[in-house]
C-alpha cells in the first residue's frame, strides 16, 4: 500500500544464484508496484540475518510472517512444508529447471532442483503475482500492479529443460529472458563446447603412439576412429584418455549441467574394417561407433562423479554427456520410417572365460568381437546421462518438421528419441551468409517446437545472427516466439504475435503489423518461384534487386515511417522508452534500406545516395550492426561506398 510492503525476501542458501533470482525478483516488483522489498541473507539458516544491512534480524516462521522464501530448509520444516516440497520433488522429474511454489500462511515458499531453476521458479512467480511478460531484452509488461499475493500451489517445468540464447545477448539480462544462462555447457580450455573431440585426444601428443585412435583419410587426420580400429587394447586405453580429459574439463566448470564429446566441425570419418562393418549393419549410420564409445566413456565418468558423492557425503553430481549427430554422423542406427515399423536393432554377445561379455557380430562368414565395454544384446540404446545432440544444419526451416521438406530430420529425431531420453536439438534460425536479409521461419516455429518436444526434446538451441547486437527482419520475433513456446509449446502463437507487435512497438503496431504480413507474403512467393534460394539457411545471392523490387521496399520503408510518428508523443514525455521504441522500427528499416543503398542508387541524385548512404551506417553503428553475414563485417561494404 502507498508504495510499501511488509513482504521480505529471505534466501537461505549462500548460492549466488539464489541471491540473483532474489534481487531480479525485487527489482520487478518494485518496477511493477512501486513497492521494494527486503532482502534478508540467511545463508546459514540460523535464523538471523547476515547481511550488514539489517543486522542481527531475527527469521522465524509464523502464519503471519510475510516472507517470500528461497531455499531455506528450516523456515520450511516450521511452516511444515518440508516434507510435501521434497515428496513433490522426489515424485516428479523436475529436471534441472523445474521448480515448485507453495504458499504457507503469509508466506510463500520457492523451491528448485538445481541452480537452473532459480531464474525459472523467480519468473514463475512474478508472472502470477505482477503478470510479468518478456518480450526482447528491452521490453517487459507488467499486467497486473501487486496488490495482492495470491494463494500459490505451483508445480512448474519449462517444456525445454534448457535452452540457449539464438543471438547476441547481455550476459548481465539472461535472468529476465527465458534463457538459460551459458553454463549449460562445460567448455574446454581453447574455449570450446563443442567440435572438441581432438582438443581431449589431440593428434600431436597421441597419433605417434596410437595411431589407431585416428581416422587418417588422404594424409590428413580429421576425426578420431571411435573403435580404435577393433583393437581392444587400444580402445581401452583411448577411453582412459579421453574420460582423463573429461573429468578435467568438469573440474574446470563446476557448475556445467553437460558436457560434449562431439567430432571435429569437418567431413570425413573413420573407414577401417571395425567402423566399416558397424555402419554397414546399422542403417548405414556413421554414429553407431560413436555412440558405443561415448557410452563407455560416459560408464566411467558417472562411475567417478558416484565415488567422489560417497567419498564426501554429498549428492552425486548430475552431468549429461552428449555426442553429435551432425553432418555425416546424423543418421540414427535404427530401422524402419515412421513408428509404426522402427525397429531398434541388438548385437548378440558371448561370454569368455574369465566372465566378461563381448559383443560379437557376424560378418563377411567371420565372427568378429567388439571392443566394446558394454554390450546391445537387449538392443542399441544410450546410456541414462548420455544424450544425443542433433544438429539438422540441412534441414528447411522455412517448413515445420512435420514437412514433407523435412522427411529426414524428422524421422532421424524420432530415431535418436528412441534411443536416448536425453535428445539436445540445435537448429538454425538464420541466412547464415547474409544475416541482413529476412529468415521467414516465423510461421514454422510453434510447430517445428511441438514436434521437437514430441520427439523427445530436454534441451533447444535455435541458432540466429550471434554477431549484431540487434536483428533485422522481423528477427526480435522469432527469438521471442521461440523461447517463449520453449517454455511452453502448446501456447497460441497467433495471440503471442499479436502481443508482442502490441508491446514491442506500442501504437506503432499497426503499421510495422503491416510491413510484417507483406514481408511473409513477399517472402513465401520468393520460396514458390526461387526455392534452389529460399529454402535453404546459406544462401548467397538472395540480396540480388530481382529479388527486392524498388517500389516493395520504399513501401515497407513508409509504413516504418508510419510506426515512427505514432510513437513519437513518448518523445518528451517518456524519453527512454521513445528511444527504445525507436530503435526496433529503425532496426527493420535495416534490411529494405540496405538493399536501395547496395543496388537502386540509381534512382536518385549524387546528394541523396550520400545522405541514404551516410544515414544507414549511421543507424547500424546506434544499434551495433556490424556484420553482414557469418565472420563478414559490414565495414568493407561502407568502404566500398567510401564512406569509411
Amino acid at each position: 500500500q502507498n508504495g510499501a510492503t511488509e513482504y521480505a525476501i529471505v534466501v537461505g542458501t549462500s548460492d549466488s544464484r539464489a541471491t540473483e533470482a532474489a534481487t531480479f525478483l525485487r527489482s520487478q516488483v518494485t518496477a511493477a508496484s512501486g513497492a521494494t522489498l527486503n532482502l534478508i541473507i540467511d545463508a546459514d539458516q540460523d535464523g538471523l540475518a547476515d547481511d550488514t544491512t539489517l543486522p542481527n534480524r531475527q527469521i522465524s516462521y509464523t502464519s503471519e510472517s510475510k516472507y517470500i522464501v528461497f531455499a531455506h530448509e528450516k523456515l520450511e520444516e516450521e511452516a511444515r512444508l518440508a516434507g510435501d516440497l521434497d515428496a513433490w520433488r522426489d515424485d516428479i522429474n523436475l529436471d534441472y529447471s523445474g521448480c515448485m511454489i507453495k504458499t504457507a500462511g503469509d508466506s510463500v515458499f520457492m523451491k528448485v532442483n538445481s541452480f537452473f531453476g532459480y531464474q525459472v521458479v523467480a519468473q514463475t512467480f512474478l508472472k502470477e503475482v505482477v503478470g510479468y511478460e518478456w518480450y526482447s531484452y528491452d521490453t517487459i509488461v507488467y499486467a497486473k500492479d501487486g496488490a495482492t499475493l495470491p494463494d500459490m500451489d505451483i508445480i512448474e517445468k519449462p517444456d525445454f529443460d534448457l535452452t540457449w540464447n539464438s543471438g547476441r545477448m547481455d550476459s548481465s539480462n539472461y535472468m529476465a529472458s527465458p534463457l538459460t544462462k551459458e553454463q549449460t555447457f562445460a567448455f574446454t580450455k581453447p574455449g570450446m563446447f563443442c567440435h572438441n573431440s581432438l582438443t581431449y585426444i589431440p593428434v600431436e601428443k597421441y597419433y605417434n603412439d596410437h595411431p589407431a585412435w585416428f581416422a587418417k583419410e588422404g594424409g590428413q587426420i580429421l576425426q578420431l576412429c571411435y573403435t580404435a580400429h577393433g583393437i581392444k587394447e587400444e580402445y581401452d586405453a583411448m577411453i582412459d584418455v579421453a574420460v582423463a580429459g573429461i573429468m578435467e574439463t568438469l573440474d574446470n566448470n563446476p557448475e556445467a549441467a553437460a558436457i560434449t564429446f562431439t567430432r571435429e566441425d569437418l567431413y570425413g570419418n573413420c573407414s577401417c574394417n571395425t567402423c566399416a562393418m558397424l555402419q554397414n549393419s546399422f542403417n548405414d549410420s556413421l554414429a553407431v561407433t560413436y555412440m558405443f564409445f561415448v557410452n563407455d566413456l560416459d560408464t566411467k565418468v558417472q562411475e567417478i562423479l558416484q565415488a567422489r558423492a560417497d567419498e564426501t557425503g554429498t549428492p552425486k553430481r548430475e552431468v549429461t554427456v552428449l555426442f553429435f549427430a551432425y553432418r555425416e554422423t546424423s543418421t540414427a542406427p535404427v530401422f524402419g520410417d515412421s513408428y509404426d515399423n522402427y525397429v531398434i536393432p541388438s548385437i548378440p554377445c558371448i561370454e569368455k572365460e574369465d566372465g566378461t561379455k563381448v559383443g560379437i557380430m557376424e560378418y563377411n562368414d567371420e565372427i568378429v568381437e567388439l571392443p566394446f565395454q558394454r554390450t546391445y544384446e537387449n538392443g542399441l540404446e544410450c546410456n541414462e546421462h548420455v544424450g544425443v545432440f542433433y544438429a539438422p544444419i540441412d534441414a528447411t526451416y522455412e517448413e515445420d518438421f512435420y514437412h514433407s521438406e523435412n522427411k529426414f530430420p524428422k524421422e532421424t529425431f524420432e530415431k535418436w528419441g528412441l534411443l536416448s531420453d536425453r535428445l539436445y536439438c540445435w537448429i538454425y534460425d538464420t541466412n547464415f551468409t547474409r544475416y541482413i536479409i529476412p529468415y521467414n521461419s516465423y510461421e514454422a516455429i510453434p510447430d517445428t517446437l511441438r514436434f521437437l518436444k514430441d520427439a523427445g526434446g530436454a534441451f533447444l538451441f535455435n541458432q540466429g545472427d550471434r554477431e549484431n547486437g540487434i536483428y533485422t527482419g522481423f528477427g526480435t520475433l522469432r527469438t521471442y516466439l521461440t523461447y517463449t513456446l520453449a517454455h511452453e509449446v502448446n501456447l497460441d502463437a497467433g495471440v503471442l504475435t499479436n502481443k508482442f507487435f502490441e508491446n514491442y512497438f506500442r501504437e506503432g503496431a499497426p503499421a510495422m503489423r503491416k510491413f510484417y504480413n507483406m514481408l511473409v507474403a513477399h517472402m513465401e512467393q520468393l520460396q514458390i518461384e526461387y526455392p534452389s534460394i529460399f529454402y535453404t539457411q546459406r544462401r548467397t545471392n538472395s540480396e540480388e534487386p530481382k529479388y527486392w523490387p524498388h517500389a516493395t521496399l520504399q513501401n515497407w520503408l513508409k509504413l516504418c515511417d508510419e510506426a515512427l510518428l505514432a510513437v513519437k508523443k513518448y518523445q518528451s514525455s517518456d524519453p527512454v522508452l521513445y528511444e527504445s521504441l525507436r530503435k526496433h522500427i529503425i532496426a527493420e528499416t535495416i534490411f529494405p534500406r540496405y538493399i536501395i543503398c547496395e543496388y537502386y542508387m540509381g534512382y536518385y541524385t549524387p546528394s541523396q545516395v550520400q545522405e541514404w548512404r551516410s544515414s544507414f551506417i549511421a543507424d547500424c553503428k546506434l544499434l551495433d550492426y556490424n556484420y553482414h553475414a557469418e565472420n563478414i563485417p559490414m565495414k568493407p561494404i561502407f568502404e566500398k561506398w567510401g564512406l569509411v
